[in-house]
């Protein structure tokens, strides 16, 4: 596709949507920050407007993706899902992993100075990715596991196996299950229980 032509395609509303999904997130960040800091007071209004921008700032994101994933990456066989996978890995897997061990080598190296310390880096890079890069993580699976439809009948099977599975996690018992509902009752959570 020549450069000229990818401009033509470009969908302004994707990209649009984009910047109010970014501007939320510095904003959330930077209230985060000031009331950690205490320079701004934790109160009602910051509950609600923290609460407000975390329930829909990061799903914008996976909209986005997931609708211009839907657009132009059709998979018909088992060839065009091995060549998408590749085409992914590539695309979020080389600055996830690049990032994330750059991110890892100086909260190693700089140890007294952060606030968090860092994992191994096999923990960091596969078990429990860093904090700003968890986004390109989660996403390639979703890419992984989710196949392009190319029918809304196809879309329809896909959606219950997602729902099935969610299903299956929720009430399967044992630890996942547990993890699931000690973090839904966080403020990070989906919920308060």
């Amino acid at each position: 596709m020549s450069e000229k032509t990818a401009v033509k395609t470009r969908e302004k509303w994707v990209d649009d949507v984009k910047v109010i999904a970014c501007i939320l997130v510095v904003l959330g960040h930077f209230f985060q920050s000031m009331t950690k800091a205490n320079i701004l007071p934790e109160n009602d209004l910051y509950e609600w407007f923290e609460t407000t921008i975390y329930y829909f700032h990061v799903p914008l994101f996976f909209i986005c993706s997931g609708y211009l994933y839907q657009k132009y990456s059709k998979v018909n066989n088992v060839g065009g899902w091995c060549k998408n996978v590749a085409k992914k890995a590539l695309a979020l897997g080389v600055p996830y992993l690049t990032f994330s061990t750059a991110t890892w080598l100086l909260k190693t190296v700089f140890a007294d100075s952060v606030n968090k310390q860092a994992d191994s880096l096999f923990s960091t890079l596969i078990v429990n990715p860093s904090a700003p890069y968890w986004y390109l993580y989660a996403l390639f699976f979703i890419f992984l596991v989710t196949p392009t439809f190319s029918s809304v009948k196809v879309a329809v099977v896909g959606l219950i196996v997602a729902l099935a599975a969610k299903v299956l996690i929720l009430t399967g018992g044992g630890t996942a299950f547990m993890q699931y509902r000690q973090f839904s009752r966080t403020k990070s959570g989906l919920c308060l229980a």
